[in-house]
């Protein structure tokens, strides 16, 4: 690692800099998320954090100015000002910055080495993923449609009746959307500071007793997560009369203490368009406005909450706007998201979990990321797994998706089975729904629920077997607890994400550098989601090796094969040479282990061929396996922990015994 002088960095006609580097490369990968494609050779490439609601293109929430190649060297540019990269001539790269940018005061670090070696780097310097709680790594149900207490305790019922487990419940439209910090028909008392403690509140319906139902969900082991945005709501945006006159004197109060992002003028900044239009911003670089900021919403730890998902992090439209610090808008547009999700993670700590759409180089060390709004349709659910691989590359650990999107028509049976499938092997497994009455959906006959959930989707579509094919796959998800948790654990430590895309762990493979539908999930298991309809056979390609299918042991060689698709799975491969750890019940996948995360039915390891490997938990064991043909060998099991070790080999998957 190391800079490249400034030297190089040139002054262009037009005010702006630019470098440009002489040097070969066959593939190019990072940049955030990225939803076109994930290998950007040939493209040019804008670092911008930018809100675009469905088929985002070339558009991202998540812009990071960093890429790597599998030829031995990456470089990142440590600055939050806007950076375009140009990869469209052969054999040289371009990196430019605007005029007035102070693009020549930006550090340019050059990396060399592996694609895992590279990221590792980056993420020593921009900072390590984070270990966040093993309840992330469950499965999440939201919906922009629960308005009551009353409708989130029917969902609570309804993942017991149906026996889904979950993990995280997400509650968007809590607030009076006014104050967007009190639930709705909660009156308060005039303080000072505007921060008032939980006992001098009064709640009423539809929120009547919110520390009740986050009890209830507790314990069911469900937590609690409630949607925000950084806004002080203005007199024009105000959706409701609840708390209305609190709101107005709250802002007045805001702009005579400053506490928010500021005009060149100074006076305070609006945001001028795309959503919350006319609203303040809150400025997170200053002390004392991000401390009233969280003063207000301090009362929500009583409550039990245990997290928020923060929305609309790319207010910031004018590169003229002032922060505290001195930041300006041309920082601003990127940093802030940053800003915002670390303050939340600050706030809720250790044991809590932020939830962000929007970030930069610093989102991986503080907040879990969802890739943001699609609608139902393939083709959103193609782009967003690109997303996924391209966000991993630049070390973001924790990542998610709507299943099957979470707006428009309700999906398809198979689209959306073929998506709760892709989502059992990614970190966050979420549904999620819009409303109805944001007039995004389009329903012409009585069946007016937009919810994502499994039971409705299958309600709607009157198959009942539906439903059961889904609980499955969440049985799955729990059942890879283990993997997924050991893999984080992994990533604080490398900067390599639990998702991989191929590349990472197969840099001499060209074949990979195309494959934008497979990804590896850690350095075990080869996942191939199924990302288009009517089709009876999917076309999956195997790096070089021996590779095992999961359900039934069948092997395959390195190559291009075409896969006949079964209804109840998608295809997934695992690697020779490689283990997996797993919660099961009587040694078999897709059994029912419940959502209690601080046990394990039965420990199990899967292995194949020969190798060894280090497992550890949040329990404190630390099991060091090793294992041949015939055999398991335990080099250590720190707590003298039980546990099963499964062989998968041709057309089998069988008990081997374990020696100490």
């Amino acid at each position: 690692m190391k800079k490249i002088n400034a030297k190089h960095i040139k002054r262009t006609q037009d005010g702006g800099f630019t470098l440009t580097l002489s040097r070969e490369y066959r593939a190019v990968f990072g940049f955030g998320e990225k939803f076109d494609t994930v290998n950007q050779k040939g493209n040019f490439v804008r670092a911008c954090v930018r809100e675009k609601c469905f088929r985002q293109g070339e558009f991202t929430y998540y812009s990071v100015p960093f890429f790597l190649t599998p030829d031995g060297f990456g470089i990142y540019v440590d600055t939050y000002v806007e950076v375009d990269f140009d990869f469209r001539t052969r054999g040289e790269l371009t990196i430019s910055f605007p005029a007035g940018s102070r693009g020549e005061q930006a550090d340019v670090w050059y990396f060399e080495g592996t694609p895992k070696e590279i990221l590792g780097e980056f993420r020593k310097l921009a900072g390590r993923p984070r270990i966040f709680p093993k309840w992330a790594l469950g499965a999440w149900m939201s919906g922009n449609r629960w308005h009551t207490q009353a409708e989130v305790e029917e969902q609570r019922l309804l993942t017991k009746k149906h026996n889904f487990p979950h993990s995280v419940l997400v509650i968007e439209p809590w607030s009076d959307l006014t104050t967007h910090y009190l639930f709705h028909s909660c009156s308060v008392p005039e303080k000072e500071d505007f921060a008032v403690p939980y006992y001098e509140m009064n709640f009423a319906a539809p929120w009547s007793d919110p520390k009740q139902l986050v009890s209830d969900l507790h314990a069911d082991g469900i937590k609690v997560l409630l949607w925000v945005v950084p806004i002080y709501a203005q007199k024009e945006d105000l959706q409701t009369k609840c708390n209305a006159e609190l709101c107005l004197k709250e802002d007045e109060y805001v702009k005579q203490k400053g506490y928010c992002v500021m005009n060149a003028d100074g006076t305070p900044y609006e945001i001028p368009h795309t959503w919350c239009i006319g609203s303040m911003v809150p400025d997170f670089t200053g002390e004392e406005a991000t401390k009233f900021w969280f003063g207000r919403f301090e009362y929500l730890k009583e409550v039990g909450i245990d997290g928020f998902k923060t929305d609309g992090g790319e207010f910031i439209h004018d590169p003229t706007v002032k922060f505290a610090d001195g930041t300006t808008g041309l920082e601003g547009q990127n940093r802030y998201p940053d800003l915002y999700a670390k303050a939340f993670a600050d706030f809720v700590g250790e044991k809590g979990v932020v939830f962000s759409r929007a970030g930069g180089p610093l989102l991986p060390t503080c907040s879990v990321l969802w890739a943001g709004d699609q609608e139902s349709t393939w083709a959103e659910f193609a782009a967003v797994l690109k997303a996924g691989l391209s966000a991993g590359i630049c070390g973001v650990n924790c990542w998610g998706f709507d299943i099957s999107g979470f707006s428009g028509y309700l999906p398809t049976e198979e689209l959306y089975l073929r998506a709760v499938q892709a989502a059992a092997f990614v970190p966050v497994m979420q549904w999620h729904s819009d409303p109805v009455s944001n007039g995004r959906c389009d329903f012409t006959g009585a069946w007016q629920i937009n919810d994502r959930s499994p039971w409705n989707i299958a309600a709607f579509h009157k198959n009942e077997s539906l439903l059961g094919l889904l609980r499955l796959q969440f049985f799955l998800h729990y059942n890879l607890n283990p993997y997924f948790y050991s893999l984080m654990r992994d990533s604080a430590k490398t900067g390599v994400p639990m998702m991989r895309h191929l590349v990472l762990e197969f840099p001499e493979d060209e074949a990979v550098y195309g494959v934008e539908d497979e990804f590896m999930l850690g350095p075990s298991l080869l996942v191939a989601p199924v990302l288009k309809d009517f089709t009876a056979t999917r076309k999956v390609y195997l790096p070089r090796g021996r590779w095992y299918d999961l359900y039934t042991g069948n092997v395959f060689g390195g190559g291009w094969h075409e896969i006949p698709l079964k209804h109840d799975h998608i295809p997934v491969f695992m690697r020779d040479n490689t283990c997996v750890a797993l919660n099961l019940k009587g040694g078999r996948l897709c059994t029912d282990v419940g959502n209690d995360l601080t046990k394990y039915e039965e420990l199990t390891f899967l292995v194949a061929g020969e190798g060894s490997w280090d497992f550890t938990d949040d329990f404190g064991n630390s099991i060091a396996l090793g294992w041949n043909h015939r055999d398991c060998f335990t080099r250590k099991n720190k707590l003298n922990t039980s546990f099963r070790v499964l062989r998968i080999e041709q057309d089998k998957i069988y008990v081997i015994p374990k020696e100490a």
